[in-house]
């Protein structure tokens, strides 16, 4: 027979890791709360429930800028040179009326 509060356990402990992950620490604690209150269990703020420690991700030190959004994107193709239509020469007639 299935433990459907076994389920919901392991459901909030799921929620809780996320939330701690993303750093959201009201939503963790509110969370770490139901678990305590409802199922018996303490949530260490320093370990996650699998008995890891959690640390936060090391970021690298660089002396490089990093690079602005834009150029992420393709550059723009190079605008095409574009010259007025050039006027075609009037036809000269020879309307000279002599026959």
């Amino acid at each position: 027979m299935r433990d459907i509060e076994g389920d919901y356990q392991a459901a909030y402990l799921a929620e809780y890791e996320a939330y701690a992950r993303g750093g959201l620490t009201e939503a963790a604690a509110r969370v770490a709360q139901i678990l305590r209150d409802r199922f018996g269990y303490e949530v260490d703020d320093d370990q996650e429930p699998g008995g890891e420690v959690v640390q936060e991700p090391a970021v690298p030190e660089t002396t490089a800028a990093a690079r602005p959004p834009e150029a992420a994107v393709e550059p723009k193709p190079p605008a095409k040179k574009t010259t007025p239509p050039r006027k075609a020469a009037a036809k000269k007639t020879t309307a000279s009326g002599k026959d």
